[in-house]
């Protein structure tokens, strides 16, 4: 599987993240989002969501975004979830103080951290399944 990060938070620049190609997108809200809608429309399927779960990260301007290299043209179900993340934040509002900049990068590098582990063991437990039908064995 081939994995795009695509970030405009300045602390994962640099991380080093195995397996994952990281974009940086200079600019804000507007600017992450026009990233993410081009590479839905050009072979990329979302894997973690651009909205985040709360109100307070939702009005933030920082997002990371992981998507995967994909066999079809659009990811029409990643352009949907695209447009409501857009609709909510519209309706809260970005507020970018930078007061609160390293706390917002901080939770966001977190957030995108734990992502990647759970993709990781998701990877793992998919390939060791498929291993184990392939070799004729019934998990028990």
């Amino acid at each position: 599987m081939e994995y795009v990060i695509l970030t405009n938070n300045g602390s994962i620049i640099g991380t080093d993240l195995q397996d994952f190609a990281v974009i940086h997108v200079p600019g804000g809200i507007e600017a992450i989002y026009e990233a993410i809608s081009d590479h839905l429309q050009n072979g990329y399927a979302l894997v973690s969501s651009p909205l985040p779960a709360n109100v307070p990260l939702i009005r933030s301007p920082i997002r990371s975004v992981i998507l995967e290299k994909n066999s079809r043209k659009y990811d029409a179900q990643g352009l949907i979830t695209l447009e409501k993340a857009k609709a909510r934040t519209a309706i809260v509002g970005v507020h970018d103080t930078g007061r609160t900049r390293f706390d917002l990068e901080c939770i966001n590098k977190d957030q995108l951290l734990l992502a990647i582990r759970q993709l990781k063991e998701f990877d793992l437990c998919s390939r060791l399944e498929y291993s184990i039908e392939q070799d004729g064995v019934t998990p028990s």
